[in-house]
């Protein structure tokens, strides 16, 4: 009954306010109507794995409900302009089940939680030139994870930010500490948590607006705790001052120097220093004439997680340009660079090279003709013993059909960690994803039926390695021509060329790559429609490919509030040794949205994807979803739910999921 009089009250007007207190009227204690919601909110998740070679068949599901209730309020203090503040409450009750079925055992479990979040903010003297605030807030979210149960992540933050508002001198200081508690659900599971410190002061001097000298000073404290297997912790101190400076100078001010100072420190778990002087110059010698010049020298000391030796680096960096306009249709640009390199350890590495690039675009009685075309050459020349260096929390975002391409080369692949942005999840090699050795890369590829989700960013750690004695050479060359037709069709052409060659040829662990790759395509775009068709001849002594790409896109808008979209896409690449490889990867998705009344919406989506490997074998995935929403007066009603299903040689896979949430607002 008394769910039944909460609803019908959401279809009664709104009860007239009380008027406010005047804003700027001296009170002890001004507060403001309270308000807030009552809220259900439920989550069912259910997932299946079949295997197809003998490995039985993993089961889990996971059932989520929570009940809460919020209240918030503004108000002040004596006067709105010594105090303001908001303050809002939550509580709530959460039940939480799971039952993960395994070949050889079953697991399960329930617990009963409490909610409990909140929310201050207080700004004070906002009408001063000394504003500051201060705020506390604590608030619970739940990450659903595949094949495991969902994180609840309880984030307490506290700070404080003060302002000094001059045209002269303006200041600003802000602290601010934040306390991330990462639980697993699971009864079996460890919790995790990462601690942050943060304090942050700049100030600037402006001798006049085209003479600027800046300071900014930030010390960062991190403490992250991560319970798997082997626990880890991560525990560090850092300071940074960096002192800048920017000048103007010339008759109308058009020539820039900017300066810049900056020193590092880090002790803790990872110990780091680092000392860093930069200049650059930028010069304006008429309206079509431009040039610049930089500078950068560095001494730093990098720590390591891995136990490796310290690498302490000195270096020097010389760069500098010239670019010149040419009728606004011709930009030309010539460039040059080096760099100086010099380890404690004995390894150099020295780097000088150059570029030449120009830009050109013309319109014409058909459209807008574009062209490019660019030079560069580049000698990298190593002398001293090979180091070993460590990469942590490189951050990579797989999107298929491509694989992910770690930044450095001579990596070692048996120190390649991999963890989700929880900092929970450990993905493992085989199962969540697998790794290729081409050249001097590593390429890793997702496993469709693993943990990690299309478009999902990871973080990646691993060990490389860093010095050597060999002397490489690499001339490349970039064309690129392109025809946009008023009508809407756009055909183009792009050539890339590069030569690598080294000497000693041997014991250098470098694989030279030479690559002649031509790139044909045309896109035609037609007020709703798009599509697009390309070919790729890829020659390379390392990883040679041909590809075919095909693209379309139609949105359709109709007379009754509703928008429908379709898009398809299809991709056939072709390696040629070491990987033999053939695959074609094909995708089509829809996605209609519909607003029945001005208060009620609904839309669905569905996805399919079929994939040709002959490493892998097929591979055939369906992706179905649906979203309702409904606005009525002080009542808001939600449900989405989804329909997963993923099948190739190995494994058949099924998930499905379903949110709802109801809120009475008052």
């Amino acid at each position: 009954m008394l769910v039944l009089a909460w609803l019908a009250g959401a279809a009664q007007p709104a009860a007239a306010q009380t008027p406010a207190a005047q804003p700027d009227q001296v009170r002890a204690l001004r507060l403001q109507e309270v308000h807030g919601y009552l809220e259900f909110m439920s989550r069912l998740r259910d997932e299946e794995q079949k295997s197809k070679v003998g490995g039985g068949t993993t089961h889990w599901n996971e059932r989520i409900f929570q009940e809460s209730l919020r209240l918030d309020t503004e108000g002040s203090l004596y006067h709105p302009n010594l105090m303001e503040f908001t303050l809002g409450g939550l509580f709530g009750l959460r039940q939480h089940s799971f039952r993960e079925a395994l070949p050889d055992a079953t697991t399960s479990g329930n617990e009963n939680g409490f909610l409990l979040g909140y929310d201050f903010t207080a700004n004070f003297f906002k009408r001063k030139p000394y504003p500051g605030s201060v705020f506390a807030r604590r608030y619970q979210a739940l990450e659903p994870r595949l094949f495991q149960s969902s994180v609840e992540t309880t984030t307490n933050s506290y700070g404080a930010n003060w302002q000094y508002l001059s045209d002269k001198m303006p200041t600003r200081l802000q602290l601010e500490y934040t306390d991330v508690q990462l639980r697993p659900l699971a009864e079996t599971a460890d919790d995790s948590s990462r601690k942050n410190l943060n304090l942050r002061f700049d100030t600037a001097y402006k001798f006049s607006q085209y003479n600027v000298l800046s300071l900014l000073y930030e010390h960062l404290g991190i403490d992250e705790q991560t319970m798997t297997a082997e626990p880890t912790r991560v525990k560090y101190d850092s300071d940074e001052l960096t002192l800048a400076h920017r000048l103007d100078f010339g008759r109308r001010h058009e020539h820039r120097l900017d300066s810049e100072f900056n020193l590092f420190g880090q002790r803790g778990s990872l110990d780091m220093e680092r000392l860093r002087w930069r200049e650059k110059l930028r010069l304006k010698h008429s309206e079509a004439l431009r040039s610049w010049y930089e500078f950068e020298g560095l001494s730093q000391t990098r720590g390591s997680l891995a136990g490796l030796p310290s690498i302490r680096e000195r270096s020097y960096r010389f760069a500098g340009g010239v670019e010149q306009r040419l009728f606004e249709s011709l930009v030309s640009q010539v460039s040059g660079w080096g760099q100086l390199q010099e380890f404690e350890s004995g390894a150099n590495i020295d780097r000088y090279g150059g570029e030449v690039r120009f830009d050109y675009s013309k319109k014409n009685p058909f459209g807008v003709l574009r062209a490019n075309y660019g030079a560069r050459i580049e000698r990298e020349n190593r002398q001293g013993k090979q180091m070993r260096a460590e990469i942590r929390d490189e951050r990579q975002t797989f999107r298929d059909p491509e694989p992910v391409v770690l930044a450095n080369p001579g990596i070692e692949t048996g120190s390649i960690v991999i963890t989700a942005l929880d900092g929970v999840t450990f993905h493992q090699v085989d199962r969540d994803y697998r790794l290729r050795t081409l050249g001097n890369t590593v390429e890793i590829e997702r496993v469709p039926t693993g943990r990690i989700a299309d478009g999902q960013t990871v973080l990646i750690d691993y060990i490389y390695r860093l010095g050597g004695s060999f002397e490489l050479d690499t001339v490349s060359q970039n064309f690129g021509v392109r025809q946009d037709f008023s009508f809407g069709l756009s055909p183009y052409y792009r050539l890339r060329w590069q030569d690598q060659s080294i000497a000693p040829r041997t014991d250098s662990g470098f694989v030279p790559d030479d690559i002649t790759a031509h790139i044909i395509g045309a896109e035609y775009r037609r007020g709703l429609f798009d599509c697009g068709a390309e070919y790729e001849d890829h020659f390379s002594t390392v990883n040679p490919f041909k590809a075919a790409r095909l693209r379309a896109g139609y949105t359709y808008r109709f007379k009754f509030a509703a928008t429908a979209a379709l898009r398809a896409a299809w991709t056939d690449m072709s390696y040629g040794p070491p990987q033999d490889r053939d695959t074609q990867f094909f995708t089509v998705e829809g996605r209609y949205r519909q607003t029945i009344t001005r208060n009620f919406t609904a839309e669905g989506a569905a996805l399919y994807r079929n994939q040709r490997d002959t490493l892998t074998g097929p591979q055939n995935g369906l992706d179905l979803s649906f979203a309702l929403e409904w606005l009525v007066r002080q009542m808001e009603i939600r449900v989405t739910g989804e329909m997963k299903q993923f099948d190739d040689d190995f494994a058949k896979n099924r998930s499905s999921g379903l949110y709802f949430q109801i809120r009475r607002r008052f």
